[in-house]
């Protein structure tokens, strides 16, 4: 695929055909993770290939000297390597021959094992050792006959030795020198050709830094022919990635989606930048590979391999990324920078941050810009095509803020819904199946996410299945609970239930459909549904300019008038039957169903409720019912609007009932919610709103009561 194999090729066939007694030392230069070690072995292939039908077949050893420290013998260890490949050898003349002349060569050096490192003159270096321990170490063994022996042997047998040395450049400044003197004093034999690979800059510097003289032409001396393997064309890299990509897709035996023009601006942007060798490609594959596998069902395909590429191959930025949640995704302290219209050059910003980093500045803007909108937004980098936020949610993307963290620790506790279980919501279970899962998330306080990550993918939802979704979630829905906030903003589970049903009806391709999809819900919902299908109809009224409404629109007249007031008398009818079997003061959403009723029957919605509220402890349910929340810089509350209610109740009528009521009864009749609503009246009755006491001394004027008591 790198368009080496030919190169490769010649190169073993050369050194197969290599005939002259003299030895020869071969290099083979390349930078780290450009493939010498890939070369040498298709190499290898071609001379095992060629030598199938000789006689003459030459001894290939692959000699790594990763085990031996500084202070070991690698001399030693370097013959100990060939007399194995000699004796494993079926020629008992070779054996007999060589085998005999190289243990007799190898024996002269027995001495060494005591020497640290061995300098320019072998021979003397054994007389010094020999002088200090003794001649018994020097007693039949002369270093220059039994070498000239070896070579004699290796001569008469004619028997080719092919040495294999990869990685040089890894070793340490010492081990490269004992190496090289290796090759150009000990085994320097007729017949044997070495074969050594490296990065020629890496090497010549540490025998700059041991022998003090120019690395190069240190290396000329010893290296009689030499090879460079060029950088490889990055055209060809990428297509290598894409590839083992594939494969990977392929094995996963899972269906996965992406986003074409998504992928191409991250391949782009985000990986193919800082991809420079094979050696990259494969890191990053096998890092993906391992990482996807276990996360695959909750996170974005694109995203996990961008970070993966920064996590391997640019760590500084990795880094970065992984601790700076809050201006990548949009948090609170970054939306606080931006109050007051106060502007901020980020650019500025963000070059000295990554210079101080060493991270080059483009190529990480072009990254972050790709992945996060709102960097995107800051740097003011619209013009490469990134995604918008509307994406980011339904493809489980690293922007969106809940699933930040599980690119980077492998934690799963952010996502309180598996995307399984919400797919199967989605396509497969029936309306009941719904429901049951629905209430189990609620218990389980997981409600606000589970609605953000339905509501994200509506447009994935399949057509005939919206029916099914719609009733399953308005019928009960406003039992849900839980809120989020969005700066000083909150949004309850029912607001999230609300804005589903408006995606779902809106998805729906005519009026008639949208009609009969509402009229069959409302004809069978129970009184916790009634809230939010009142908001929903409202909002076709006022789209209608109708009710509270002062003008038309159209966008959001999702059925006709003729329908809508079809639908009003079914929302009515559905009202009376539950008004005759259930408490209606009580659900969640009772102001919007006061509000329609009075508004299409008041007179049967003042007979009933006038009815009722002549019990006490309803007229102060009755009120509770009707606070309206509000949230600012001073905390939270509960606010009270006179004209909901004055034609039932007075202000001052509740002011006496709470200030009369048996204090010691509270929590037998109230929820510690409508105590705080009581409590906020009493506080605020005959005060301006500017003075409106907050949910912390509603809550310490209850304490008060009660201890009273």
């Amino acid at each position: 695929m790198l368009g080496r194999a030919f190169f490769s090729e010649q190169l073993g066939k050369a050194i197969y055909d290599y005939t002259a007694n003299e030895g020869l030392v071969i290099g083979l230069y390349g930078k780290w993770g450009t493939g010498k070690t890939s070369v040498i072995n298709m190499a290898l292939d071609e001379i095992r290939s060629l030598s199938i039908a000789s006689e003459n077949k030459p001894i290939v050893m692959k000699f790594s000297p990763w085990n031996y420290s500084d202070k070991d013998n690698l001399i030693s260890l370097y013959f100990q390597c060939l007399k194995k490949q000699i004796e494993s050898n079926e020629d008992e003349e070779l054996k007999r021959k060589v085998g005999k002349a190289l243990n007799d060569y190898a024996g002269a050096f027995d001495a060494l094992s005591i020497v640290p490192v061995f300098g320019s003159g072998i021979a003397a270096v054994l007389k010094s050792v020999a002088q200090a321990q003794g001649t018994r170490l020097m007693e039949g063994a002369n270093l220059e006959e039994s070498r000239a022996k070896l070579e004699n042997a290796l001569m008469e047998t004619r028997q080719r030795i092919i040495v294999v040395i990869d990685d040089i450049d890894r070793l340490t400044n010492s081990q490269i020198r004992d190496i090289f003197q290796l090759v150009k004093q000990v085994a320097d034999f007729p017949n044997v050709v070495y074969l050594m690979a490296m990065d020629r800059e890496v090497v010549a510097r540490a025998l700059e830094s041991v022998h003090g003289c120019d690395g190069n032409e240190y290396l000329e001396k010893i290296l009689q022919v030499t090879f460079e393997i060029p950088d490889l064309d990055k055209s060809k890299l990428r297509n290598i990635f894409l590839l083992k990509l594939e494969l990977i897709v392929k094995e996963m035996m899972t269906e996965i989606q992406w986003d074409e023009k998504y992928w191409g601006e991250v391949f782009n942007n985000c990986v193919a930048p800082f991809i420079e060798t094979l050696r990259d490609v494969n890191r990053v594959i096998n890092t993906f590979q391992f990482k996807y596998r276990l996360l695959y069902q909750e996170t974005a395909f694109e995203d996990m391999i961008a970070i993966t590429t920064l996590e391997v191959l640019e760590p500084e930025l990795y880094k970065w990324i992984c601790s700076n949640k809050d201006c990548l995704c949009g948090g609170y302290v970054h939306s606080f920078e931006r109050i007051g219209g106060k502007k901020i050059d980020y650019r500025e910003r963000y070059t000295d941050v990554f210079k101080n980093l060493g991270i080059d500045y483009e190529k990480a803007v072009r990254c972050l810009a790709t992945l996060f909108p709102v960097f995107a937004k800051d740097v003011s980098e619209n013009t490469w095509g990134y995604q918008p936020y509307s994406n980011v949610r339904s493809h489980m993307r690293m922007a969106e803020d809940s699933r930040f963290e599980l690119y980077f620790k492998l934690d799963f506790e952010n996502v309180k819904v598996s995307r399984t279980t919400i797919n199967a919501c989605i396509n497969d279970m029936d309306e009941n199946a719904i429901k049951a899962l629905v209430i189990d998330i609620n218990e389980q306080g997981k409600t606000i996410y589970f609605l953000e990550e339905i509501r994200s993918l509506v447009d994935k939802i399949p057509y005939e299945r919206i029916p099914v979704i719609f009733k399953a979630f308005l019928d009960g829905g406003s039992e849900l609970k839980g809120e989020n906030q969005k700066g000083i903003f909150v949004i309850s589970a029912i607001d999230h239930v609300e804005y589903l049903a408006e995606d779902l009806l809106n998805k729906l391709e005519s009026q008639n459909e949208r009609f009969d999809l509402l009229k069959n819900t409302i004809e069978c919902i129970d009184k916790n549904g009634l809230g939010t299908l009142g908001r929903i109809i409202n909002g076709i009224e006022l789209a209608y300019g109708r009710l509270a409404g002062d003008h038309e629109k159209k966008d959001k007249q999702v059925i006709s008038i003729q329908q809508l007031e079809e639908i009003e008398q079914v929302y009515l009818d559905r009202l009376r039957t539950l008004a005759k079997s259930d408490d209606l003061i009580k659900i969640d959403g009772f102001g919007i169903v006061l509000y329609l009723w009075e508004c299409f029957d008041k007179p049967e919605a003042k007979e009933y409720f006038d009815d009722i509220l002549k019990n006490d402890i309803l007229k102060l349910k009755f009120i509770c019912s009707l606070a309206g929340r509000w949230n600012g810089t001073n905390g939270s509350g509960w606010t009270f609007y006179s004209k909901n209610y004055n034609e039932y109740v007075s202000d001052e009528e509740i002011y006496k009932l709470i200030c009369s009521v048996d204090k010691r009864n509270l929590d037998d009749y109230f929820s510690n919610e409508e105590q705080i609503k009581l409590a906020s009246f009493y506080l605020n009755y005959g005060k301006d709103e500017i003075e409106h006491a907050n949910e912390s001394s509603a809550q310490k004027q209850i304490k008060a009561w009660k201890n009273q008591i």
